[in-house]
């Protein structure tokens, strides 16, 4: 007659009872614990462009990235009929518009109006610059100005010529000066922004020149720095110009 199979099993439970060993950990580790203070956010093997003005803090001032003025004018045509010593009086013809331009680009210097240049590189040679040193604290701006006489020369567009500067710095001195309105009147005389000619009925200084800017934020020592713009500025204006009828010179 076969005998029943009784194991001895206390052999198993002793090893199942023992305490696992642990892996050798280095010296000093830790878990929870990270030092990041070696892994820099802008590490020059980071081969990418942060957005456009993005400011941060730099050497004993803001620092700020690349960034472009993007800008157009277009011009709408009043057409008046021409005069003459029998017929004086202007009548409106027709109204028109010029070309649609395509957009227009302007690199920001720095500091100033005659600064050096942005730079558009990403590090890869010595010349490439992702931030550019400002040099103090304080507000961003950038700045552009535009001189709409210096557009036209008869059949000669200079498109770039419409704006002659354009600046990032640090503090909001100068001022905004808009370019003046032109009020609206039955004027029997032509009329264009983009003339030199200077008499009665002409385009005044201020109605041609002016200085534009817009805030891109603020960085201060030992405090958060603070975006307020985080793209290429657009600048679109519409120019309304008269031609026929008297010169702008003419006086009743």
């Amino acid at each position: 007659m076969a005998q029943d199979y009784n194991p001895d099993l206390s052999a198993s439970f002793d090893a199942l009872q023992r305490p696992m060993p642990l892996p050798e950990q280095p010296s000093g580790s830790i878990i929870g614990s990270v030092d990041g203070t070696t892994n820099h956010p802008e590490a020059d093997e980071l081969r990418h462009r942060p957005h456009a003005f993005a400011l941060m803090h730099g050497d004993d001032g803001a620092k700020v990235a690349y960034g472009q003025l993007l800008w157009r004018i277009d011009t709408i045509i009043i057409q008046l009929s021409s005069v003459s010593i029998v017929s004086p009086t202007a009548t409106l013809e027709g109204a028109g518009q010029t070309a649609i331009e395509g957009l227009n680009v302007r690199v920001p210097t720095i500091g100033a109006a005659d600064g050096e240049a942005m730079s558009a590189g990403i590090n890869f040679n010595d010349n490439d610059k992702k931030y550019h040193e400002l040099g103090e604290y304080g507000d961003v701006y950038l700045y552009w100005t535009t001189d709409l006489d210096a557009v036209d020369d008869d059949d000669n567009h200079v498109p770039a010529n419409r704006v002659d500067a354009c600046w990032v710095q640090v503090g909001g001195d100068p001022a905004e000066d808009e370019l003046d309105a032109v009020d609206a009147t039955s004027s029997q005389t032509g009329f264009d922004r983009t003339d030199d000619t200077t008499g009665t009925f002409c385009p005044t200084e201020a109605q041609k020149v002016g200085t534009y800017r817009v805030k891109l934020g603020t960085v201060n020592e030992d405090e958060q720095v603070i975006q307020n713009h985080s793209s290429d500025v657009f600048w679109s204006i519409t120019l309304v110009r008269r031609d026929g009828g008297h010169a702008c010179t003419y006086t009743p």
